[in-house]
């Protein structure tokens, strides 16, 4: 692992201290969950492992991200679940969109479409679901549109999970309006980015 990781980490860390004070006071109803125990997984790509050190879940009202259970230690990993002839090359799942899924639903799924991460080069991306279903379906069809965040998760975490890049991750998976919705009293509708805005870390345009 690179220095400019190890610096990543350490913000990361930093923000959620932030972060799980901020709500402490304010109470705006997300989630921040303590990290469970891993054990190193030599296939992983770098960084997964020690960011997964630093929470176990992540959600607001757009979207959550979990520990994956299969990253938990190497037993779990040689049991993983693979997904036959995946034509993304099975990645792994880090994340969900939840936008407009009724919470009494969210009791027993993370949330809908998959932010995903690539078990060869660690970048992080999106594909729309209709477009892996239709390329799942048409062998043929070498290529389709994907939205790359970022090179690792590293980067991803400190940048658009919980930093100013945070709203490029709503306008690409739910769409722009998403970025700027609004409750009746006036206040982003995603009480994560209320909590990202009232940390100082993050700043929208008047």
């Amino acid at each position: 692992m690179d220095e400019d990781m190890r610096a990543g980490l350490a913000r990361i860390e930093a923000k959620l201290d932030l972060l799980r004070r901020t709500e402490a006071e304010h109470g705006f109803g997300v989630a921040i969950e303590g990290p469970n125990e891993l054990e190193a997984v030599p296939e992983l790509p770098a960084g997964v492992t020690e960011v997964f050190r630093l929470f176990s879940f992540l959600a607001g009202d757009y979207f959550c991200f979990r520990q994956p259970e299969e990253i938990q230690n190497p037993e779990t990993w040689a049991r993983r679940r693979r997904i036959p002839d995946c034509p993304l090359g099975d990645p792994l799942e880090i994340g969900y969109e939840r936008y407009g899924i009724p919470a009494d639903v969210l009791e027993h799924i993370d949330g809908g479409a998959p932010i995903r991460l690539d078990l060869t080069d660690g970048a992080v991306y999106y594909v729309d679901p209709d477009d892996y279903v239709f390329m799942y379906k048409h062998a043929d069809v070498e290529r389709i549109d994907s939205e790359e965040f970022a090179g690792d998760i590293v980067t991803f975490v400190d940048q658009f999970v919980l930093g100013e890049r945070y709203p490029r991750l709503v306008e690409a998976v739910l769409g722009a309006p998403a970025v700027t919705e609004r409750d009746r009293k006036g206040r982003p509708r995603d009480r994560w980015m209320r909590l990202l805005l009232e940390s100082g870390l993050l700043t929208l345009p008047r």
